[in-house]
């Protein structure tokens, strides 16, 4: 009888064990290079892509802020630790790893082309259980891994056929992946610019180089709103968990 109480117990702690996460790997963090609208179709708008998500707006840049709020302020919300960045770009099989996602993306006919991660991460918005596994044997501390894409877009803020106002939108998501292969979080949060653009036939009519100033508006409203929705997701995570 002791036994068998014994085992149970033992059973339940690696259960319990198994189901904790105590350590995140943050593995993705990209950002799409080309400007889109979202809620009506600029068609002229990806031409100038050049000017609105290059010089006059660096998604490097960007990812640079988000990486240093990731580790930062949002970290101190978790209830987890983050695996130390340095520990993550020092490591030369999660370099392998990352180059083969890299050249990956490069080969499919696929959105991926059109993004880019911060230098050190890959570019990959999702993580399939395959790799999952083998992140698992690079980072055998780590108990979950994390992707997070961002994507900035001009987007509808009142319209109707078409007609009416737009603005800068900035969105970020993140995903947790259990060790296991599972989903065990996703948070998705925006920001958007108080700046304005007319759009008439789905065509921007205002001037457009403020759009680059106000997709900064848009990324700095992120900031704000990120940490808004953290706790109910944190709490499904833990409800989650408890399944696995």
């Amino acid at each position: 009888m002791k036994k068998s109480l014994l085992v149970v117990v033992l059973l339940f702690a690696v259960v319990l064990s198994n189901a904790q996460v105590k350590k995140v790997a943050i593995v993705g963090l990209s950002s799409n290079t080309v400007v889109r609208t979202d809620g009506f179709e600029d068609v002229g708008l990806t031409a100038l892509a050049d000017l609105f998500m290059g010089k006059e707006f660096n998604v490097q840049n960007e990812m640079v802020r988000f990486r240093d709020y990731l580790y930062g302020d949002l970290a101190e919300e978790f209830p987890f630790e983050l695996v130390p960045e340095e520990t993550l770009l020092a490591n030369e099989q999660y370099a392998e790893f990352r180059k083969e996602v890299d050249e990956s993306a490069l080969t499919k006919i696929s959105k991926l082309v059109e993004r880019e991660a911060l230098e050190g991460y890959t570019v990959y918005q999702g993580l399939t259980k395959k790799k999952i596994e083998e992140l698992s044997k690079i980072f055998p501390d780590a108990d979950a891994f994390m992707v997070v894409p961002l994507s900035y877009s001009i987007a509808s803020k009142m319209m109707v056929n078409g007609n009416g106002k737009a603005g800068a939108k900035a969105q970020a998501q993140i995903y947790l992946y259990h060790k296991s292969g599972k989903n065990i979080m996703r948070l998705s949060s925006s920001g958007m610019s108080d700046q304005g653009f007319v759009v008439v036939a789905e065509q921007i009519t205002s001037n457009r180089d403020k759009i680059p100033a106000a997709m900064q508006e848009a990324s700095d409203d992120l900031f704000e709103e990120m940490p808004k929705d953290l706790p109910k997701r944190i709490k499904k995570m833990k409800r989650k968990l408890s399944k696995i």
